[in-house]
């Protein structure tokens, strides 16, 4: 059987080649995506143990808070601890260390603009030789409070030079500094592509509203002295001196380790949000497999027939079809590796070009990605060829004497019954989680969308072909001979079709979904700025994904006092316990909100909140059964448990389920700056007037943007644009496949009606006519699949909208143009597909076609 194996490879070479095509391009995006997470987690491993290179013991204050979206918080230390640790004797160096996640720092550049990064920007203290990880690359490290280092590509981006006195924003304003020095982080010019400005100790502390505290106690050992037994030291010298504070005490190591899982954690969502793709074009190319191998079993009926005669067993003709399967999906899944590889090179060099620059070695290639590669391209190849094997099998001797194959009775009341079930079982979810009432609505809908396209995908095969008939009604008329015989071609096997169809059912559906999820967002924006802002302008820390960069809240200040602006607040956002969760919390002036905010007053309004209170809104006070003067420990990072009073329920949620003042922000956060800028003109301004004024601010404060709420709408639907463009390009591998798998369907099935064709030509039908035909019938599954695709695609994008009703998507929108130009793309597309089989069709010799049996 392995001759027999090896020459029907051989024989179907071309055909097996378009079906490796599929498991190399499902199997490269998801060994891609191994490499590409296992090179972000090793060299942030690196970063981190770089960062604690020379850190034998550390010193922090418990965590308080911990989260997905704000990792561990704790508060900062007193800067008396310090004085401790540096007198344990076996401490050979101390320091303390500005909390990296809560500083801020940007430099601006010679021509007047804030010079942006890839990743944060972040103000620290310039630490003592042993204990950082910053090495002066030119000049000298600050040695005073006016002096700063900066890294060495936002050097390179600034345009400024050493010695030039300088402009840096911070979190307590705009001011002036000496640039003495420009800083490496190992052999990279940055910290991952962040901007980094490094002041004297002190001069972080005061910029950073630190003064006197620190986040992190950083030690070095003297000579002989482990890393254990200068933690026990420090841990015994501190226990001695501070009974009423349990501080902890950790190793160099420990830390490091625990860092690193901290980012193994974060970098978990990219993995599962790349895989999530990875399966989706490995499903695809699961649907090609099985349409190929069917296909392919179907035109040797009398091959496989032969063997029997000859006295081959089920068995073996089973296992032929397994063996041919096998190296395809081995030799597939192999180059599949290998582009995998390729593609994660490209990333890592496209992350560069954006300033993302990741410091360490090269490639990262783990051994799990090359086996996991292997394995699951193969074992789909290998499973999507079961039923085409078992068909195989079951063909009897007598088929070799048949000059036409063997059809198979397919099974239509299991299959009816089948699909029924998982349908309605599917809108049984869809309507529970929408219309029940019940706790995690999304995962029910998200179930109900996967079962109503799981009966969608059994059931397609049973109204294929009319479907096909009816959307290819006027084809005949307009298209004539070639309109009927590809309307009729694409009828004739409702099975092979569906499934064809289904390959690009499963990437319109998504890419409709997104399209429309996307459309509903930027609907829901435009209502909320219509309804919730009553602001005239906004003020942001510059665009871009998750919130806007800090501003120091002295501009709040300063535009507040303009004569022509009657209110204007801050809102910051921010992180808190409550009830036991970590929660979002927004701070704003009460007064000013009253003006510049509207979420809809359930008891008592924004003018009620004091520095003791909070504002919670009504879903978060019914869920609780709370109500205005009712009190709620809150436990902050920075100050622990405190009591305060709902003064105020509200019933819009955009930005989240609790406010505080600004009063009671500053006693209880140690990051004191705004995330936005709300202001209102005074009843009479012109708005050309009070951009103005705005405007004449900002000259200091060069990283803020003014907008209109009109220009903020659009900055937001355009960060929405850009999500959804990456979306749209990691699924494009998916469509890529599926018309492929078109093109392999209609190459394959010209081998089957080679006949048909050659009987055509001989009674007059042109070069040109069997050309339109295949062309036409290549639209025809294209259509079908993606007109099934956009219906699942608005029926989930629906639910979900309507799901997260509570989470502000007030509004669902269909972007009708969008949707159709999917359509007309994958319609020319799959003109494209049919190119190559519509040109072999029509070269068919006429007479070799007509001796063909």
């Amino acid at each position: 059987m392995g001759k027999v194996i090896r020459r029907g490879l051989i024989a179907n070479r071309i055909r097996f080649v378009l079906t490796a095509v599929a498991v190399i391009l499902g199997v490269a995006f998801m060994s891609g995506t191994s490499v590409f997470t296992a090179t972000l987690q090793r060299t942030f491993e690196d970063l981190f143990a770089g960062i604690y290179a020379g850190t034998d013991a550390a010193v922090r204050a418990p965590e308080v808070l911990k989260s997905s979206f704000s990792g561990s918080e704790r508060p900062n230390l007193p800067e008396s601890v310090l004085g401790t640790v540096r007198s344990v004797p076996s401490v050979a160096q101390a320091a303390g260390a500005i909390n990296q996640g809560n500083s801020y720092a940007q430099l601006v550049g010679s021509d007047g603009r804030a010079v942006t990064a890839a990743g944060p920007t972040f103000g620290i203290g310039w630490l003592p030789p042993k204990l950082n990880p910053w090495t002066i690359a030119q000049g000298r490290p600050p040695e005073q409070a006016n002096e700063i280092v900066v890294d060495r590509r936002t050097f390179g981006r600034s345009g400024v030079k050493l010695g030039d006195r300088v402009r840096v924003l911070t979190a307590i304003g705009s001011e002036q500094y000496r640039l003495v020095g420009t800083a490496a982080f190992g052999d990279a010019d940055s910290l991952a592509g962040s901007s980094v400005v490094l002041f004297t100790t002190p001069e972080a502390q005061r910029v950073n509203n630190s003064i006197g505290e620190f986040g992190l106690i950083v030690a070095a050992a003297r000579p002989g002295v482990s890393e254990e037994d200068l933690r026990d030291d420090i841990a015994a010298a501190l226990d001695a001196t501070r009974r009423d504070t349990k501080l902890e005490v950790v190793t160099g190591a420990q830390i490091t380790d625990e860092s690193q899982q901290e980012l193994r954690n974060a970098l978990g969502f990219i993995d599962i949000a790349l895989g999530v793709f990875a399966a989706v074009a490995l499903a695809v190319g699961a649907f090609i497999i099985f349409n190929t191998f069917s296909i392919v079993v179907a035109q040797r009926t009398r091959e496989m027939a032969l063997l029997r005669a000859l006295g081959a067993s089920r068995r073996q003709v089973l296992g032929q079809v397994f063996g041919e399967s096998l190296v395809v999906g081995v030799l597939a899944s192999a180059v599949g590796v290998a582009v995998g590889v390729a593609l994660s090179v490209g990333l890592r060099a496209l992350l560069g070009t954006i300033g993302f620059e990741l410091p360490g070695a090269g490639l990262v290639v783990p051994s799990s990605a090359i086996v996991t590669g292997l394995v699951v391209g193969t074992l789909i190849t290998v499973a999507s060829a079961i039923v085409p094997a078992r068909q195989a099998s079951r063909i009897p001797p007598i088929a070799a004497l048949r000059a036409t194959a063997v059809e198979t009775r397919s099974r239509t009341g299991l299959r009816l019954a089948i699909g029924l079930l998982g349908l309605g079982g599917g809108l049984a979810a869809l309507a529970t989680g929408l219309f029940g009432g019940v706790e995690n609505a999304i995962n029910l809908v998200g179930t109900g969308a996967a079962l109503v396209f799981l009966g969608t995908f059994v059931l397609a095969p049973l109204f294929a072909a009319p479907f096909v008939r009816f959307i290819a009604w006027p084809l005949p008329r307009l298209r004539g001979i070639p309109g009927r015989l590809a309307r009729e071609n694409a009828a004739r096997n409702p099975k092979r079709t569906a499934t064809t169809a289904t390959s690009l059912l499963i990437g319109v559906a998504l890419v409709g979904f997104i399209t429309i999820f996307a459309a509903s967002t930027k609907a829901s924006i435009g209502q909320v700025l219509e309804d919730q802002f009553s602001a005239d302008f906004i003020i942001s820390g510059g665009s871009g994904f998750g919130p806007p960069r800090p501003i120091s809240p002295v501009l709040a200040d300063e535009v507040a006092a303009l004569p022509a602006v009657g209110a204007s607040s801050g809102l910051r956002f921010g992180t808190a316990s409550i009830e036991g969760k970590a929660e979002f919390v927004n701070g704003i002036d009460p007064r000013a909100a009253v003006t510049v905010l509207d979420l809809g007053d359930v008891e008592g309004s924004f003018a009620d909140l004091t520095d003791e209170g909070i504002g919670v809104s009504q879903r978060k006070a019914d869920e609780n059964g709370w109500s205005v003067g009712d009190t709620v420990p809150i436990e902050f990072v920075a100050t622990g448990v405190q009591p305060v009073r709902v003064q105020f329920v509200y019933a819009e949620t955009t930005f989240g389920d609790y406010f505080i003042s600004l009063g009671s922000w500053d006693r209880n956060f140690v990051q004191r700056v705004d995330n936005l800028i709300f202001a209102k003109l005074k009843p009479g301004e012109s708005a050309d007037a009070g951009r103005e004024a705005i405007e004449k601010l900002l000259v200091d404060y060069p990283s803020a943007t003014l907008r209109d709420n009109a220009e903020y709408r659009a900055e937001q639907e355009a960060q929405v644009d850009q999500l959804v463009r990456i979306v749209y390009a990691l699924l494009l591998m998916a469509l890529v496949i599926a018309l492929i798998g078109i093109a392999n369907t209609l190459a394959l099935s010209i081998y089957e009606r080679t006949r048909e064709l050659g009987l055509l030509r001989a009674v007059g039908m042109s070069r040109a006519q069997i050309r339109s035909a295949v062309r036409w019938e290549s639209v025809l599954i294209s259509l079908l699949g993606a007109l099934l695709g956009l219906a699942i695609g608005l029926l989930f994008g629906w639910s979900v909208v309507r799901a997260l009703r509570d989470e502000g998507f007030s509004s669902f929108a269909i972007a009708p143009g969008q949707l159709l130009s999917v359509v007309v793309v994958l319609a020319v597309a799959s003109v494209g597909a049919a190119i190559l089989p519509a040109r072999r069709a029509s070269r068919i010799d006429v007479l070799e076609a007509i001796s063909t049996e």
